[in-house]
């Protein structure tokens, strides 16, 4: 037995019976399936369908395995699986604040209490998946803040010292998209120093190319994203994002 597996009474059985509980269930799901092949051979099992469940197994199998190849197909990362799915849910987040009411003369205090509150948390916290969290639902407030304010001042915010006043910035474009934004935002999206900020800076660079087309991209700002993404390592999830974008755009 590895030195890393104990089993039930050495005083670390819960990690031991997890393993042993995911196996089983995964080894009686697929004799079902055989069985159910067998019994209904005719039975017809669309791609969606094959999908959904493979999503649904994921959280179980990433007990047992890092990854898994199947013949024919390409190795499936389920570390990337997993960041693609933190992708969607983190975007869920800042969408679930919804609209808030037009031109709130006291928006702008909210944006700056935000600014200033994801400021100490950068700087009280620990880099971890908590701060992480924390921070992501202080930008989903700012999402909903700054779509008040009357008069944003865009391209200010996104040229301030203060990386919270940045955020707010990318989080009103990601909000209300501003195709006419798109030079200075992707300029602030690249020199951006913080990984939390520039996550979210591209991010409203998507809304923005999505809102406005591609022709609304200028060609200085094409090139600089290639430039960002040639130079950012595999599996990170801003070039990812990056990935996402330069798609989206398609050869000029």
């Amino acid at each position: 037995m590895g030195e890393g597996e104990r089993r039930p009474g050495s005083g670390n059985a819960g990690p031991w019976l997890r393993r042993r509980a995911v196996a089983l269930l995964v080894t009686c799901a697929a004799v079902g399936a055989a069985v159910l092949h067998v019994l209904a051979p005719d039975l017809r099992i669309d791609g969606i369908v094959v999908t959904l469940l493979a999503i649904a197994a994921l959280p179980w199998l990433g007990e047992l395995l890092r990854s898994i190849e199947v013949p024919g197909f390409a190795r499936i990362e389920f570390r990337d699986i997993e960041r693609r799915i933190d992708d969607v849910q983190r975007t869920a987040n800042a969408a679930l604040v919804g609209d808030g009411p037009a031109d709130d003369g006291a928006a702008w205090d909210t944006v700056g209490e935000l600014a200033a509150e994801y400021v100490n948390v950068r700087l009280q916290q620990a880099g971890s998946a908590a701060r992480t969290q924390r921070m992501d639902r202080i930008f989903a407030r700012l999402v909903r803040a700054a779509q008040r304010v009357p008069g944003f001042d865009v391209e200010g915010l996104l040229a301030s010292q203060d990386a919270g006043l940045r955020l707010a910035a990318y989080a009103r474009l990601y909000a209300l998209p501003e195709p006419e934004a798109l030079g200075p935002l992707v300029d602030a999206a690249i020199a951006d120093p913080l990984a939390f900020n520039q996550y979210w800076a591209l991010r409203a660079v998507e809304s923005c190319v999505t809102d406005g087309g591609a022709a609304q991209v200028p060609l200085g700002a094409v090139r600089r994203l290639r430039e960002f993404r040639a130079r950012t390592p595999p599996g990170n999830d801003r070039g990812e994002v990056a990935d996402r974008i330069l798609a989206e755009i398609g050869e000029r």
